[in-house]
């Protein structure tokens, strides 16, 4: 796909200074101020994505010593629609990575105009995990909000580590506290935004430690 950014970036100095000055005169004849704004900043953004990996040892309330990953991706416009396709396939390929034959997937996030959580089982397939996954990614009602992803096992219920009624996971310590807290094979926390031109994605992932060499090889691959 042709990207319109880096195209204006190529034309020479000279050429590319009168471009754009023309454009800019255009866009504020034709469009208001706001796009012209968002025009100039996504300009000035580029087309690359940017992110920050950080990891550390993640004690749970078991004893268990799991394997923190927080990484926080800046995505400008033209690369969004590509990049939700890579993350919901890096997300199911690490589900798959971890997957044990009884694995079951939940999420629980709460809704700013709801006193209570939303609370799903989303079901035991990787296609279930990924559909859901996508569709959280996409969904405007979520953004800016915090979704927590836990994987039990089969015999235990999610109500069982999740209060269905006062579970916020906006809280302070929250999601951490939950996912320390749950016994989870292991877990997701997620949240988005747009902040200027870019799209912010941030996630959380807490995997077993000697599964994380894995994990950071498949984040790493987003960028």
């Amino acid at each position: 796909m042709t990207d319109p950014l880096r195209e204006l970036e190529s034309v020479g100095r000279p050429r590319g200074c009168l471009a754009t000055a023309t454009g800019i005169v255009a866009l504020i004849v034709v469009a208001p101020p706001a796009l012209v704004v968002r025009w100039w900043r996504a300009r000035r953004r580029g087309a690359d994505v940017r992110s920050t990996l950080e990891e550390q040892p993640f004690p749970t309330a078991g004893g268990e010593v799991l394997r923190l990953f927080d990484l926080t991706l800046d995505v400008p416009p033209p690369a969004e629609a590509g990049f939700r396709r890579r993350l919901t396939d890096v997300v199911v390929r690490v589900a798959e990575g971890l997957r044990r034959p009884d694995d079951v997937y939940h999420l629980a996030y709460r809704l700013p105009w709801n006193s209570e959580p939303v609370v799903i089982p989303v079901g035991p397939q990787l296609q279930e995990l990924g559909e859901r996954f996508s569709l959280v990614l996409s969904q405007g009602a979520l953004a800016g909000r915090t979704v927590v992803w836990l994987t039990l096992g089969r015999g235990r219920p999610l109500a069982e580590v999740v209060d269905p009624v006062l579970y916020d996971p906006e809280a302070d310590g929250e999601p951490e506290a939950l996912i320390a807290g749950a016994g989870a094979r292991w877990a997701m926390a997620t949240s988005w935004a747009r902040v200027g031109p870019s799209l912010i994605v941030r996630l959380i992932l807490v995997v077993p430690a000697d599964r994380e060499d894995r994990v950071k090889a498949l984040l790493g691959s987003l960028t």
